[in-house]
């Protein structure tokens, strides 16, 4: 049985602007990759770096997990900051 990262897809981009494929010639090119290679490194960076909407899920599910709100956040690093200040003046 394989697993999902063995199984590969053909893919293709349609209408790509000149500009568009002659930058990223010449970006692979000065990574010594194919221009396949560095599609593919951009392509999988890319899905593999949360969206800005799934990091906020994600804390929120942490915050909820534990019982916190953002005003029980608010108010921790506040009291950190009067106690660094009373401190340290």
């Amino acid at each position: 049985m394989t697993t999902a990262e063995e199984i590969t897809t053909n893919l293709t981009i349609r209408a790509l602007p000149a500009r568009v494929r002659a930058t990223l010639t010449a970006r692979a090119k000065a990574r010594r990759q194919s221009l396949n290679a560095y599609v593919l490194d951009v392509l999988s960076r890319e899905a593999t770096t949360p969206t800005m909407d799934e990091v906020l899920a994600d804390i929120d599910s942490a915050r909820a997990s534990v019982g916190l709100t953002t005003d029980d956040a608010v108010a921790a690093v506040r009291a950190v900051r009067d106690a660094q200040e009373a401190r340290w003046g």
